[in-house]
């Protein structure tokens, strides 16, 4: 077996690749609980860590500690200019997010057709993918959290609350007004996106959905998408597998 780990910001996923190329989802927890959730996980027969980060160097530096303490071999992947396909459309493809990277590998190699990837955690990105592996560029915006957020930390008498109808309609009262307006700004990146994706591929993309962020999304208005999750796992597995 391999042991997957996807670093973030705040959080880490862990997966098992099995012998059968099974992906195996063992759970996300907090990034300072890293080491507590490993040592268990390494007294099976790990025979490689195979892990990307987004997150603090720290993240990183605990990984290969633990990998070198336990003399299981390590490999970090990175953002590549072209692999599986896929070649990057980054003129400093160095600077594309590894996890964005990760996901155009795992959904070229599901697809192989023209796709919009919107990927919704604390920010949304916004990607286009050629059906030949092309990656077109795309977006960075704040997600629905982190515009409630900014706009409850700097302002004195707007509020909200937790809950919010599946329909996007025009709010008369605050809490509402808030919550659908972030969203609208939401939906409106991406029919905007999807207007210049068209343009860009002479052709109707997929659409694929990924992210927690999903859930505020009002799905009803948008036509024809694909809801996946996991998609920085299934590319890590790729490089698992292949590299």
């Amino acid at each position: 077996m391999q042991l997957l780990i996807e670093a973030g910001n705040t959080y880490v996923k862990v997966a098992l690749l099995q012998v059968s190329g099974r992906v195996e989802l063992i759970g996300k927890y907090p990034s300072k609980k890293l080491e507590l959730v490993l040592d268990p996980i390494l007294e099976q027969k790990i025979k490689r860590i195979v892990f990307a980060s987004v997150g603090p160097v720290e993240v990183d530096n605990t990984i290969q500690r633990i990998a070198q303490v336990a003399n299981i071999p390590v490999l970090q992947v990175k953002t590549m200019r072209k692999d599986f396909g896929v070649k990057n459309g980054y003129n400093e493809y160095q600077y594309l997010g590894v996890d964005r990277w990760l996901t155009l590998v795992a959904i070229h190699q599901q697809f192989k057709r023209p796709t919009v990837i919107v990927d919704i955690g604390t920010a949304l990105t916004f990607d286009v993918l050629s059906g030949d592996g092309k990656h077109l560029g795309g977006w960075i915006a704040p997600g629905y959290q982190l515009m409630m957020k900014v706009v409850l930390e700097n302002t004195t008498k707007v509020f909200s609350d937790h809950d919010h109808r599946d329909r996007l309609s025009l709010a008369d009262n605050t809490a509402d007004g808030l919550k659908n307006g972030c969203r609208a700004a939401l939906i409106g990146l991406i029919e905007y996106g999807l207007k210049e994706a068209r343009e860009k591929l002479a052709v109707e993309p997929d659409v694929v959905l990924c992210g927690g962020g999903v859930r505020h999304l009002p799905l009803g208005d948008i036509k024809n998408y694909n809801h996946c999750s996991e998609l920085v796992l299934e590319g890590l597995a790729l490089y698992a597998k292949c590299r």
